[in-house]
This record gives C-alpha cells, sequence and structure tokens, in this order.
C-alpha cells in the first residue's frame, strides 16, 4: 500500500515505497525476459516447423523447382531477410547461376566472383554486415539487378561426397539489424534440406533420362530384329524360288503383310522403251493388273521411278501424279499409297508399290518398304544373273551334244565313205549290192545314234533286247574298228572268249564299243594297240566284255568321276558323254562297268552284263 499524497512521509514508510517500486522494476525485468523467451521459443517453433515442412516435401515431390521454391521462400521468412538466392554451379563452366532468385533477372557468376562465387569456392560460409567493406563483394550485380545490398549470409551446399553443388545466400534483414550466428545456423540447415532435394531430382532426372533412351534404345533394337527378320525371310524365300516371277511374288507378299496393304505390285521399267510393265501384283485385281503396263511418268509409281523418290499419299486424289485413268483401266481405286523405288547400282529398275492401308502409310511403313525395295534390288539382280547362267547352260549343253553326236559320226561316215569309193570302182553288181546294203546299216546306226543321244539327254529309258550271237556281233565290230584304227596306227586284237547268244540291244552295245575304243584311241596319240575281248563268266552267269589300250592312262584328278556327264580331261575334241553312256547303256542291260589303269601302262574297261 502505497502512502497517500499529502501524508507526512515516515522513515518506515520510504522504505516500504521503495521495496515497492524496486519490486515492480524486477517483476517488469522478469516479464520482458519471459516474452524474449516466449518469441525465441516461438522462432526455434517456425524453425522446427520449417524444416520439418520443408522434408515432408522431399520425400513427397521431385519438382525441384518446387521444392527449391520452398526452401527460398523460408528462408526469406524465417531470417527475416528482403532476399535470398540459391545458386548452382555449373559443372561444365564452374559458373553460379542463380537457380532460386527472387529478382525478374538470371545472376551468372564467374568461378570465384562476388560472395557467392567465394562461398562455392571455399566452402566457407561468409556473414558480412557491410558488404561494400569487403574486397569480395561484387557491386556489379547489384547495378544489375537494381537492388542495394548492406548485408549478406551466405553458406555453401554440400553434396554427399562433400563436394560444393551450391551456394544459398540471404540478403539484407528487413528490420535494419544483421545477421546472426543463429540465422547462420538455421540457413545451413535448410541448405543441407536444399542439397538433398538437388540431388535426389538430379538423380531421378538422370534415372529418367537413361529410362527414356533404354526405351529409345529398346525400340531401336526391337526394329533392328524385326529388319533382320525381314532380311532373313527374304533371304530364305531368294534360297528357295526356282524362277524370278516366284521370288519377287514372295517378296511383295511379305510386303504387304508387314504394312498392312490390301494390295501391292512390283513394277519394272523396260530398258528397251522405258515403258513400265508389272513384274508382280497381288491382291483383289493382280491378274488384271498384270496384263497393263504404263508409260514413262504415268501415274504415281511413274513418277517414283522417274524421280527417284518415295512417297507417300495418304489421300491420293489430291497428288499431282495420281491418275485416275490407271485405276479405271484395272477396276482398282486406291485410297492410299505407299511407293519406293527400285534401284540397282544407282540406276532405278523399278518401283515398288503399296495400296490400301487401313488408316494410312507412316514413317514405320515407309522404312519397311525401302528396306524391301533394296532386298527386290538384289532378288532382280540375282534372278537374271541365275537365267542368264542357265540360258548359258543349256546352250553349253546342247553344245556339247552336238559335239557328241558329231564326233560320234564319224566312224559310220568313215566306213560309209569308204564303201562309197568302192561302189564306184567296183564293176561287180554283187559287191556293189554288198556294199550298199553295209552303207544303208551305217545310216541304221547313225539314226540309233541320234536316238540314243536324245533319248539319254532327255533322261529317257528304251532297250530293244533280241538274241545277238557274238561271232557275228565281233565280225560287224572289226570290220568298223579296222577302218577306223589305221588311220591312227592303232592296232586291233579281238580275243572271242566267247562267242555264243546273248540278250541284248545290239545297236546300243555297238554304241558302248565305240565310245570305248573312241577313247583308247585318243589315249594312244602315237598310236598302241587295242583288245577287245569276250568271256563268260558260268558262276555269274554274266558275258564280260573286256576293253584293254597301251595309252597315257585315267588321269587321277578324274578317276572318281569318270563315268558323269561332260567329264573329260586332255582330250581337245572330248566331250565328256561318251563314258557317261558306256555306264548308262550297261545299267539298262542290268550290268554294270568298272575300270583299272596305271599312268603310262593304260587302261581295262570291264563291261559285264546277264547273259
Amino acid at each position: 500500500m502505497y502512502p497517500q499524497r499529502g501524508m507526512a512521509s515516515t522513515p518506515r514508510t520510504l522504505t516500504l515505497a521503495r521495496s515497492l517500486e524496486a519490486g515492480d522494476g524486477l517483476f517488469k525485468g522478469l516479464a520482458d525476459q519471459m516474452r524474449e523467451l516466449e518469441h525465441a521459443v516461438t522462432r526455434q517453433e517456425e524453425r522446427f516447423q520449417a524444416v520439418m515442412e520443408i522434408g515432408r516435401a522431399i520425400g513427397s515431390t521431385l519438382d525441384l523447382d518446387e521444392l527449391l521454391g520452398l526452401v527460398m521462400s523460408k528462408v526469406t521468412l524465417l531470417l527475416g531477410a528482403e532476399r535470398s538466392t540459391l545458386f548452382l554451379v555449373d559443372k561444365g563452366t564452374g559458373e553460379l547461376w542463380s537457380k532460386i532468385a527472387q529478382s525478374s533477372k538470371e545472376i551468372r557468376l564467374p568461378p570465384g566472383r562476388g560472395i557467392a562465387g567465394w562461398v562455392a569456392k571455399h566452402g566457407e560460409p561468409v556473414n558480412l554486415a557491410d558488404v561494400y567493406q569487403d574486397d569480395r563483394f561484387n557491386p556489379e550485380i547489384d547495378r544489375l539487378t537494381g537492388f542495394l545490398t548492406r548485408c549478406v549470409l551466405a553458406v555453401p551446399l554440400r553434396g554427399r561426397d562433400g563436394d560444393v553443388i551450391g551456394v544459398t545466400q540471404a540478403l539484407n534483414r528487413k528490420d535494419g539489424g544483421v545477421f546472426t550466428d543463429d540465422d547462420r545456423l538455421l540457413l545451413e540447415a535448410l541448405a543441407a534440406q536444399a542439397a538433398v532435394a538437388i540431388e535426389n531430382a538430379q538423380m531421378y532426372s538422370a534415372l529418367k533420362r537413361q529410362n527414356i533412351q533404354l526405351a529409345k534404345t529398346q525400340g531401336e533394337l526391337n526394329g533392328l530384329v524385326a529388319e533382320l527378320d525381314v532380311l532373313y525371310d527374304i533371304e530364305r524365300r531368294i534360297s528357295a524360288a526356282s524362277t524370278l516371277e516366284q521370288l519377287l511374288d514372295g517378296i511383295l507378299a511379305r510386303a504387304m503383310q508387314l504394312t498392312g496393304s490390301d494390295a501391292g505390285s512390283l513394277v519394272m521399267v523396260n530398258e528397251d522403251g522405258g515403258d513400265l510393265f508389272f513384274k508382280a501384283a497381288l491382291g483383289e485385281k493382280g491378274e488384271e493388273v498384270k496384263r497393263h503396263t504404263l508409260g514413262p511418268d504415268e501415274g504415281i509409281v511413274g513418277w517414283v521411278a522417274h524421280e527417284n523418290k518415295p512417297l507417300i499419299a495418304n489421300e491420293v486424289a489430291k497428288e499431282k501424279a495420281y491418275d485416275a485413268r490407271i485405276a479405271k483401266r484395272v477396276g482398282y481405286r486406291p485410297e492410299n499409297v505407299l511407293c519406293v523405288p527400285v534401284s540397282l547400282e544407282g540406276r532405278v529398275v523399278g518401283a515398288l508399290e503399296l495400296l490400301n492401308k487401313p488408316g494410312g502409310y507412316a514413317e514405320p511403313e515407309l522404312r519397311v518398304a525401302t528396306l524391301i525395295a533394296g532386298q527386290a534390288a538384289r532378288a532382280i539382280t540375282l534372278g537374271k544373273s541365275r537365267e542368264e547362267e542357265e540360258r548359258k547352260r543349256r546352250l553349253s549343253v546342247i553344245g556339247q551334244m552336238i559335239s557328241g553326236v558329231v564326233h560320234d559320226l564319224r566312224t559310220p561316215m568313215t566306213i560309209i565313205s569308204g564303201y562309197a569309193q568302192l561302189m564306184a570302182a567296183e564293176d561287180d553288181k554283187a559287191e556293189r549290192e554288198k556294199a550298199s546294203e553295209v552303207i544303208l546299216k551305217q545310216f541304221d546306226t547313225i539314226n540309233g545314234m541320234i536316238k540314243e543321244t536324245l533319248a539319254f539327254a532327255r533322261g529317257e529309258r528304251e532297250l530293244l533286247l533280241r538274241k545277238v550271237y557274238l561271232n557275228k556281233f565281233l565280225e560287224e565290230i572289226t570290220e568298223y574298228l579296222e577302218r577306223d584304227f589305221a588311220a591312227h596306227k592303232v592296232e586291233l586284237r579281238i580275243q572271242a572268249g566267247f562267242k555264243g547268244a546273248v540278250r541284248m540291244d545290239e545297236n546300243k552295245m555297238k554304241r558302248l564299243v565305240y565310245n570305248i575304243a573312241r577313247n583308247a584311241v585318243e589315249a594312244m596319240p602315237e598310236g598302241g594297240r587295242f583288245t577287245f575281248a569276250t568271256e563268260l563268266d558260268e558262276a555269274e552267269k554274266k558275258v564280260v566284255f573286256k576293253f584293254s589300250d597301251t595309252g597315257e592312262g585315267i588321269a587321277p584328278e578324274v578317276a572318281d568321276r569318270l563315268f558323269q556327264s561332260f567329264v573329260t580331261h586332255g582330250k581337245p575334241n572330248g566331250t565328256g558323254l561318251g563314258l557317261a553312256m558306256v555306264k548308262k547303256i550297261a545299267e539298262e542291260h542290268g550290268g554294270d562297268v568298272s575300270f583299272k589303269s596305271k599312268p603310262g601302262k593304260g587302261t581295262t574297261f570291264v563291261v559285264r552284263i546277264p547273259a
């Protein structure tokens, strides 16, 4: 209770009054401290809540701009700053650039330049009460942004490996004061959160880019595998096809299948006049299309072949190259067309045309068509090569056959010539008739040779078996061979160990003997001896014909294929048909042929047929 005004003051009352006044001051001081304590607790709670909020945000989103925007707004608010900025280090250049800046302009700092540059370089925080008193401050930034900096607090952002990845700085306390150590600790805590957010986002972005690249690579790989499948399939078709038309039909069918086309054609350029003709056509009017030709530049396919450019026309009526008259002629109207040129060694030889894919054509179909067109060009080249080789082979076979026939005619023609000369000089009618009979028989032999050669070429098998007495057979053989051998200085020896009857085709067996004898003569260019012997193998009931010469022997390189067609060695006039016919005739009789030979010591052929 305070003394009332006007009352006399006693020492006791004065003491009490002073005590009360001191108590009031004490209470007031305690109240002020309590308010400051409450304010400090509130600030700590706000800071704690801010850190927790940032932590939750890091766990819930990977949007880097959103996270860093949140961090920097909390920095500005909790530090009572006018502005704050987050710089990131550019790994490529070492520059600092403002990822989050509360200004309208991006800031870029060279390595080590300015307060933020110094913090990034040295990895230490900086707290300046007056930046213009520090040489590290760069006033150019203030002139660039129009903002006057008084004080600054800057701390580094460190990644998981300890490297500085950025800098966070706060500018100018709003209350006009300076930043404290508590502010520094708070900013470092928030910077640590920001660093985690940055690295998480960078890892996520890198992983996302890797996944995108992986998906792209997987798509490219799948595309390559698909292309390899196409190439393998076409290669298989090329190997299996017997004709070029069959091959191109198969390739066209594959192209239609892969592109989902209803129809297609492969058009070739006529080398003579430049007109286009349909080499292959599949679809509703495929056979009808093949009967038509196109002039140069006519229609879309003509334009593609002339310009050597691919074309996708998903609305054909709007294409300048489209000619409705062609569709009318063939009775098929296309809605969309994909056409690519077919080129050989830089020269366009045709075009691949695909028609009416539901939904139209796009880049994937163009890629497939281009790939198949390249294989079609290869198939055309291969097909033409095969046709040319077959043509040459047939001409060669025909030439060899003719050569063989002409060669085989020498023996009967020699006999005919000799007996014709005898007839001219012979006055005896009986002798002339005998010579005439021999000549006529040789003509029969010639006709038989021709028929046998043609039958051999056609693979026919015709045998006229009858009983033939070998003594008569040997007499005729002797007469024919002696005249032929005389001109070649070859001695003929006949060893008739068996002269009985045997069922055989006489003309074919004569042909067999002539072919072996002719081979023997060619093997003895300087002359020699040829022995023809007959035996009867009673155990096996077979007649054995042995033919021996004193020639050069069989060359080892042809010994294993001596009886194959067109095999010859070292004979300027050889056709390679003689011994093949010998084998065929022996087998037609149910027999076989074999030989023994030594280089320089001659050869012996043995023919065995049923008796």
